[in-house]
């Protein structure tokens, strides 16, 4: 079967009000099973999906106030990309390129057709990783969908040498590693000071990962030198760019160079990586879903 029940994760992460809750298991090539969590409201103010793909590692958890407001009103499909600890691997002798964004995004575009969600009238919504993903399946049309809100999209993943010397690590030491991660997350790439919530996600998140999954993925886009650039231009779909100027960890330059690329592409700037995890998002995101090709409800 390409979907099935997911077992040990019955209880609902988001529980938002009066909503149906799924867990599934699907099959997105042989040895390979993401989970996707997914919400029906029992009364939708519209019944447009809404395609949700969260960051590198990323728990649900960390979205779940904005993922709860989304839930109460539309269907919502939150995908869990490969490199997550909840992903079902059964593959012998794991690559990095099992786990480039261009293996995600064929992921993202097997799920979506599966779950038969991949509809001119979908809202795709992605951050981070996610989001490059997302830009990286939108592309030439494979999937199919009528708007993305993509929040801090990657456009490279840069890495200096001591992440690059980490990568050459027996996975083994991987568990110890998540220290040195986090002390560098913490003094060079977070404002701890102002943005103390991404930090605890970020805490979270790494504590918790696949240490062999974080190698790999991280192995397949920092020495893959993998750049979102080429064919962006064949998007052809409305895209929402949102950024906060406090995010040390995106560029917010790359981020305004992405829209100059794509044809269809507006700016949203964010005061702060905190109201992009919170409900305050659906006022922005409901802004633009107003002006996407065949929306019929707010979101």
């Amino acid at each position: 079967m390409k979907k099935t029940n997911m077992a040990g994760h019955s209880a609902d992460p988001v529980t938002p009000p009066d909503a149906v809750f799924t867990d599934a298991s699907v099959c997105v090539e042989k040895g390979v099973h993401l989970r996707v969590m997914s919400w029906r409201p029992r009364r939708p103010a519209s019944d447009d999906p809404v395609i949700f793909v969260a960051g590198w590692v990323s728990a649900v958890s960390g979205w779940a106030p904005l993922l709860k407001a989304m839930a109460a009103v539309r269907p919502l499909y939150y995908i869990e990309t490969r490199e997550k600890i909840s992903a079902r691997i059964e593959k012998e002798n794991l690559q990095p390129e099992d786990f480039s964004i261009h293996r995600m995004a064929a992921d993202l575009i097997s799920v979506s057709r599966q779950l038969e969600i991949a509809l001119p009238s979908a809202t795709v919504i992605g951050s981070s990783l996610g989001a490059t993903a997302l830009l990286e399946a939108l592309k030439e049309g494979k999937l199919t969908a009528g708007g993305a809100f993509l929040i801090a999209p990657n456009s490279d993943f840069p890495a200096p040498w001591h992440i690059r010397w980490m990568l050459t690590l027996p996975t083994s030491l991987y568990h110890g590693l998540k220290h040195l991660v986090l002390w560098y997350v913490r003094n060079f790439m977070v404002d701890v000071k102002n943005e103390p919530e991404q930090m605890q996600r970020y805490t979270e998140t790494i504590k918790a990962a696949h240490p062999q999954r974080i190698k790999l993925s991280a192995q397949a886009a920092v020495d893959g030198r993998y750049e979102v650039w080429p064919h962006l231009e064949t998007v052809r779909i409305p895209v929402a760019l949102a950024y906060a100027p406090t995010d040390k960890l995106h560029s917010a330059t790359n981020i305004r160079l992405i829209a100059t690329r794509l044809p269809r592409a507006e700016i949203i700037v964010c005061p702060s990586n905190r109201y992009m995890h919170r409900p305050e998002l659906i006022a922005d995101i409901e802004a633009f879903v107003r002006k996407c090709p065949g929306a019929v409800e707010n979101v």
